[in-house]
């Protein structure tokens, strides 16, 4: 079945760039003749620094309007496949590395490979990873946007109140779970950690600290059956078992993000997207520390991209506009808008300077250690089992071993059905 679904989307998909819906671009011409292209992103915080490199650029191009539009990233990928198949699909929008594949295959963005070589665009001053996760079949379907990093927030004031020294980049795994039991207050219902079943936000970050993986490099084989990585998810259900973090059935109640605004919990693992949300907390004094390491350090380092619209009608004044976006201006107005972290070298200080009062650096650091293994083109058959597998063994219904056991048996027949199409 999942097989057809996905078949059947690829399908409409590939309506793009047959032609049947070329006609119906979602770019229309302003009353002055200038070009007017619809810029889709789906974070609401990210918008004001979209606008202004926006403005930046039509202040140098005046026949080229852009319009930021944002749709929550609940309704985003149901939208954006909508728009492809049916015609309104925006002229730039951003892509994650866990969808470009259905878009490639689908037909549905514009190769850049050409535009790239011919441009002030370089991709090497990128990392390595962003550029790779959206190079596909030796084509460029995206230009590097940002990247996001993981880091270990803490609250200030439950470490002071227990007169426990806050995290470093010495603490080992070893220091974090020890700690957490001290700041844990069954009276004043604190907890010392949050441990959700999510991968990005926390239990991949473990595996690879554990020095292994979930994933081989090609895509082609689990990995959730080694030793190491079943060590590394015991340890984060450990978190749950001894009662340091809320249960999964409280999490369906209360997000891990909400027991860490409220003062309800000493330490969450989140992302450098989080800096602005829980600095904006009236009386939440925060910071953030490197992520523990045990074998060794490790992050999710996740980049996002610049995609173009196949059946744009506007595509090289859409190219002319991602340029700019990977220009150092454009990367700069980004930081110091301090929604995301630009992924053109040097050019993270200014996000970095927007939050005086935390390390931020810890995550421009964090990309030195960080991973992206699970963006393979073969995750999409196999991500829904991995999130189903979890939720059980977090909720401790179902033993960490054999759980891991079954979800590597049944993903790896997913792989090979997913990559045998």
């Amino acid at each position: 079945m999942k097989k057809i679904v996905r078949l059947l989307g690829l399908l409409c998909l590939s309506l793009v760039v047959t032609g049947i819906l070329s006609a119906c671009g979602n770019s229309e011409k302003g009353t002055n003749g200038t070009a007017v292209l619809k810029f889709q992103i789906w974070d609401s915080n990210q918008k004001e620094g979209m606008e202004k490199m926006a403005d930046a650029f039509t202040k140098d191009n005046p026949d080229i309007k852009v319009q930021v539009e944002v749709t929550p990233w609940d309704q985003y990928w149901t939208k954006l496949q909508a728009a492809a198949t049916g015609g309104g699909m925006a002229d730039i929008f951003w892509m994650h590395p866990d969808q470009v594949y259905t878009f490639v295959e689908g037909g549905a963005l514009l190769d850049l490979t050409d535009q790239i070589k011919d441009s002030t665009v370089e991709l090497d001053k990128y990392p390595e990873y962003v550029v790779g996760d959206f190079f596909l079949n030796d084509k460029q379907y995206a230009l590097p946007k940002d990247f996001s990093t993981i880091g270990l927030w803490y609250n200030k004031k439950i470490f002071d109140d227990a007169n426990i020294s806050y995290p470093d980049e010495t603490w080992t795994w070893d220091t974090w779970m020890t700690t957490a039991e001290k700041l844990t207050n069954k009276e004043k219902g604190i907890y010392g950690m949050l441990a959700p079943s999510d991968g990005q936000n926390f239990w991949y970050n473990l595996v690879w600290q554990n020095g292994s993986d979930f994933i081989s490099k090609d895509g082609k084989q689990t990995m959730f059956d080694e030793p190491k990585t079943v060590e590394a998810i015991k340890f984060g259900v450990s978190f749950i078992e001894k009662g340091i973090s809320p249960t999964t059935a409280d999490f369906a109640n209360t997000t891990a993000d909400q027991y860490f605004e409220s003062g309800r919990a000493a330490m969450i693992t989140a992302g450098s997207w989080m800096a602005n949300e829980y600095l904006s907390i009236d009386n939440l004094d925060v910071d953030v520390a490197p992520m523990p390491m045990n074998e060794t350090r490790g992050s999710v380092a996740s980049g996002m991209g610049y995609a173009i619209a196949a059946n744009t009608k506007y595509p090289d004044e859409a190219w002319k506009f991602l340029e700019f976006l990977g220009s150092e201006e454009a990367n700069l107005i980004q930081a110091e808008s301090g929604a995301a972290i630009p992924a053109l070298e040097n050019t993270q200080k200014p996000w970095v300077d927007t939050f005086p009062n935390i390390n931020a650096q810890v995550f421009v650091d964090a990309e030195k250690y960080g991973n992206s293994s699970m963006y393979t083109e073969s995750r999409a058959g196999w991500v829904e089992t991995e999130q189903d597998y979890m939720n059980q063994i977090f909720s401790l219904s179902l033993d960490v071993e054999e759980g891991c056991k079954e979800m590597a048996k049944k993903i790896q027949t997913e792989i090979d059905e997913y990559l045998n199409l």
